[in-house]
């Protein structure tokens, strides 16, 4: 079933990319971006490491290598994306992004590589007040610090946080206010939480975000307030709560400190332990010229209950850590399934080649510390070549 949708969707974008090329005489010309993302990195288990998860190459790019004076090299296609956008009339509006990748695990279809909509809607905007703006489909959740795509971090891997308690991507209707020029606020009915398009059950989640804006265009700095809540769990009686709290500040000219606090508890069924989590990430990323930025980041997880799950059987993910999958052979993630904490930190240096294309380098070690068991440590090195277009 899942196989399926996605296949429609990606039939759907197909149609709605022929459509518009046919119809273009009558509105807006299509649009055509994208990018192409390569990761290659050096991993190795220092002592004891326990998950797929940790390190820096362990969202997806490839398998853990847990256990002690282990190793992983690899060259990654992570990803190649193009968006098609077309504009009708002056308010109404139509996206795809299609993923493309060589190795990443597609949340909808539980299989690996192939295609993967990211985002597929249309948007309509309402010339009341300030501006509104509805937007129905598939779309990017916006929660957090970390954007959707690598490409756009500063650093090659992803937080910790970003990897395991938050949905980036989800599927249903979201309405947004301009309520001022400071303040953007909008609330969003899904499927669910997660990144997969079948619900869970027969009642929808929902969340909200407000965002407060200041400064000049270009060097915008922002405080980001998110909640959401829904029946992840196979009946309707169990619910998800998710809390986040995020901000990019422009501190002084070239340096940016970002910081991040979350907080989400799964409601399961009788019998069984709720899960309770929350989480963290601090960011400082200091422009040494036009050309050449660093950055340095920490983060955390921490399991507080040891649940052994948080979604209920819309998919087969028995994940204590929210969302993310790992690309080793197609399994899920497990996360600690006890209580404990994991840690990252990352060091990483930028290098803006051309217009839309960078290279980045990063170092980065990760320790977990599941309660009762031994303290490990996961280290690695890699590099990032991203061209956007």
């Amino acid at each position: 079933m899942k196989k399926l949708i996605s296949l429609m969707l990606v039939v759907a974008a197909v149609g709605f990319v022929a459509i518009s090329s046919a119809r273009a005489e009558e509105g807006s010309e299509l649009e055509i971006s994208g990018n192409v993302d390569v990761v290659s990195g050096w991993q190795r288990g220092l002592k004891n490491a326990n998950f797929a998860s940790e390190g820096l190459l362990g969202d997806g790019l490839a398998a853990s290598a847990a256990g002690k004076s282990t190793d992983v090299f690899g060259f990654v296609v992570d990803q190649v994306e193009v968006d098609l956008a077309k504009s009708f009339g002056e308010n109404i509006r139509a996206r795809a992004d299609i993923d493309f990748s060589t190795f990443r695990y597609n949340e909808d279809s539980g299989a690996m590589n192939g295609a993967y909509v990211e985002q597929g809607y249309v948007t309509a905007n309402i010339p009341a007040g300030n501006g509104m703006e509805l937007l129905v489909g598939r779309f990017n959740s916006g929660i957090g610090l970390d954007p959707a795509d690598r490409n756009e971090l500063n650093t090659v891997s992803f937080s910790m946080l970003h990897r395991t308690l938050l949905p980036h991507n989800m599927t249903g209707a979201r309405f947004g206010y301009q309520a001022s020029d400071a303040v953007w606020f909008d609330f969003y009915v899904v499927n669910n939480l997660q990144d997969a398009i079948p619900a869970n059950s027969d009642i929808p989640s929902g969340g909200f975000d407000v965002k407060y804006s200041w400064g000049e265009e270009g060097s915008m700095s922002w405080f980001k307030l998110s909640g959401a809540i829904g029946p992840e769990q196979a009946t309707n009686k169990h619910y998800s709560f998710l809390g986040d709290l995020a901000a990019k500040v422009l501190v002084s000219d070239g340096f940016w400190l970002g910081a991040e606090g979350a907080y989400r508890q799964d409601n399961k069924v009788a019998g069984t332990v709720n899960a309770r989590y929350m989480g963290g990430q601090l960011k400082g990323t200091y422009a040494f010229s036009d050309i050449w930025d660093g950055t340095l980041r920490y983060g955390f997880t921490w399991d507080m209950d040891g649940g052994t799950g948080t979604v209920g059987t819309g998919r087969a993910n028995a994940n204590p850590l929210g969302t993310f999958f790992s690309g080793v052979a197609g399994t899920p993630f497990t996360g600690l399934g006890a209580k404990g904490q994991l840690h990252d930190l990352s060091l990483a240096t930028g290098y803006q080649i051309t217009d839309g294309a960078k290279f980045i380098v990063e170092a980065r070690l990760d320790m977990s510390r599941p309660n009762g068991a031994a303290t490990g440590y996961q280290a690695g090195v890699g590099g990032q070549f991203a061209y956007s277009f």
